[in-house]
């Protein structure tokens, strides 16, 4: 669902990097990171970045229990 690059920004996002932390970190311009935490916030129908930080630690969870299983 998520882009690539979304995906990055998703899992700084669950870090707590701001956005200004986001655009140094990944070499963009910060509007550019606002950008992006804008479309992953549409795209999964939150309203806050803590939505986003708690959908990508679920994720990394699941991910987790599943190469145990494997």
């Amino acid at each position: 669902m998520l882009t690539p690059r979304e995906e990055e920004v998703a899992a700084l996002v669950k870090d707590g990097l701001s956005n200004r932390q986001i655009a140094r970190r990944l070499h963009m311009a910060e509007r550019t990171a606002e950008n992006h935490v804008t479309h992953i916030l549409t795209k999964l129908g939150f309203d806050s970045r803590a939505g986003i930080a708690a959908w990508y630690a679920s994720r990394e969870r699941d991910g987790e229990r599943d190469r145990d299983r494997g």
